[in-house]
């Protein structure tokens, strides 16, 4: 444990112009190598979503092991983003993300080559795990570089980071994939896609080597509160730089918990799509894989654009509060979900517009019900805790969504293929059962963000 140890602080000895200018350019750095870095993760996490229906198109593993793979993933995630958002309170994080990244390459590197379902339920539950160790050093780190009133904006930028790694992962894994199967056997395609998300990998432990840093602190300069000469609100002063009770201030704030409650009913609607929106796009439409893909792809990017505008929006015209835009984007959610899933038939453009709505919604409720409203509840030295608590729904939710997606899917008596359970009307309509499930888990989530929304730090 010595090794994750935070560094010690050196002496500041330069002069005060040249602190004002090595800060600036370090926290500028440290946000954009967060950015990269965090997106690098994703790429890791996401190779099951494009290569899902060759899985179980040529029989390497079941629907339903798919489902338990996934499920087993997002529950060590929502496990470690308690246990690291704790952790990385107290620690080296540059060391403990490199160690985290390299941990989630290196399951990927094993899942390319054929394992039972079993061990490859053992395998990506690790993989999970070590995941989870990247958005706590992130965020710990954002809290370590920027002032309070500067939170939002920086937290929003960083958390395109997200939207940045699942098009990355849904556009390069279907792009190696198809390449390597049509030039060297469908076999060698599924395998590809998980080889090239671990040398993302790898290149992202390479970049956190080179230009990561711990803290300012750690780098010869004041602390940032010291720096933007910052006034200690009442939180603040009551923790004292005490990490271990503002850590259980953070633990017994029924607010944080409900926030995190909103985001894991969200993060069922999100993951439905990051797991099965290419499945569905492909079964229920009938796209092929590279349309589909790139239709997914689209909320990622829009998604990209709304979270980096989502507390720069929030900071400078709602005065920090998140709960006006997070309602707007909840209902923008449902309305997209709902026209892609009960629109029948094939029309692309409305396809392209309704993964448009959902991405701008994704994009500020990643941002918000992610981590940052929960972060806003607490102390700033208890941030990692925040966002560990705000995780564990999350993924809970996002992991049951897995489980419940997989049985809801099943295969065609007469052609072999994967498809959906569904009910047909008696007009003709079909409505899958999926469809409700992915919706009703998005209404859900803004009914119980609306509970929290006059509660400010210090109140709950």
């Amino acid at each position: 444990m010595q090794f994750f140890k935070p560094l010690p602080p050196k002496p500041v000895t330069l002069a005060s112009d040249e602190v004002n200018r090595r800060f600036s350019f370090l926290r500028y750095r440290q946000v954009g190598v967060m950015l990269v870095v965090y997106a690098l993760f994703y790429v890791c996490r996401l190779a099951f979503s494009a290569t899902k229906k060759t899985l179980i198109d040529q029989g390497v593993y079941s629907a339903q092991e798919i489902g338990y793979v996934g499920a087993a993933m997002l529950w060590a995630y929502a496990i470690g983003k308690v246990v690291n958002g704790f952790l990385a309170d107290r620690a080296n994080v540059k060391r403990f993300i490199g160690f985290g990244l390299f941990v989630t390459a290196f399951a990927n590197l094993l899942v390319g080559f054929k394992m039972p379902a079993l061990v490859l339920i053992v395998v990506w539950f690790v993989n999970g795990f070590a995941q989870a160790s990247g958005a706590p050093c992130c965020v710990v780190s954002l809290s370590r570089w920027f002032a309070k009133r500067e939170r939002g904006t920086f937290y929003g930028i960083w958390s395109c980071s997200n939207n940045l790694g699942e098009a990355i992962a849904y556009v390069l894994t279907s792009v190696v994939m198809v390449f390597v199967a049509n030039h060297y056997g469908v076999n060698w395609g599924w395998r590809s896609g998980f080889w090239g998300a671990a040398f993302c990998g790898f290149v992202g432990i390479g970049l956190i080597a080179m230009f990561f840093k711990d803290s300012p602190e750690s780098e010869g300069l004041p602390s940032v509160a010291e720096w933007k000469h910052e006034v200690a609100d009442a939180g603040e002063k009551a923790v004292a730089g005490d990490v271990k009770r503002g850590q259980r201030l953070a633990l017994t704030n029924w607010a944080v918990w409900m926030v995190a409650i909103s985001g894991g009913l969200f993060a069922a609607s999100r993951y439905a799509i990051i797991d099965w929106g290419i499945f569905f796009l492909e079964t229920k439409k009938g796209y092929p894989n590279t349309t589909a893909a790139a239709i997914i792809t689209l909320n990622s990017i829009v998604g990209a654009v709304s979270s980096f505008l989502s507390g720069i929006v929030s900071d400078r015209f709602f005065k920090g509060s998140r709960n006006e835009l997070a309602l707007i984007a909840g209902l923008m959610n449902v309305t997209g979900l709902s026209l892609m899933l009960l629109v029948p038939g094939r029309h692309i453009w409305l396809d392209v517009m309704a993964m448009v709505l959902f991405g701008l919604a994704v994009g500020i409720l990643l941002t918000f019900l992610g981590g940052l409203m929960a972060v806003d509840l607490v102390p700033r030295i208890a941030a990692g805790a925040a966002l560990g608590i705000a995780g564990l729904g999350n993924y809970i939710g996002a992991g049951l969504q897995s489980i419940v997606s997989g049985y809801f899917v099943t295969k065609d008596a007469a052609t072999g293929k994967a498809t959906l359970i569904s009910h047909t009307f008696a007009n003709g309509y079909t409505l899958d059962y999926i469809s409700i499930f992915w919706i009703g888990m998005a209404l859900t989530s803004v009914l119980c963000a609306l509970s929290v929304w006059r509660v400010r730090k210090g109140e709950a």
